[in-house]
């Protein structure tokens, strides 16, 4: 299912690109402005940047969910109860 799911991803891709490939646009980034950029790749590379935001968002919430279960791991192993107030503030 997994790979059903990353052909039809991929072939969707490969349409999208070959249909706008002669399309240009003019990208305002307020202190740049990119003129006759192909329209593929500013979807492309705005997906691929949206990807890298949310998995930097996520670290940071693996990190403290990782800290928070070490602690509970140590308290365990140590006998002793969680004490209250060491969850890690936001």
């Amino acid at each position: 299912m997994r790979a059903l799911s990353f052909v039809a991803v991929a072939a969707f891709s490969f349409a999208f690109a070959a249909a706008n490939a002669s399309e240009r646009v003019t990208l305002h980034l307020g202190f740049l402005t990119l003129r006759s950029i192909s329209l593929p790749v500013v979807v492309f590379t705005s997906a691929l940047v949206g990807m890298v935001v949310v998995f930097l968002v996520g670290l940071k919430a693996d990190l403290r969910t990782r800290q928070l279960l070490q602690r509970y791991r140590q308290a365990l192993e140590g006998d002793q109860e969680p004490r209250r107030g060491t969850l890690p503030s936001d």
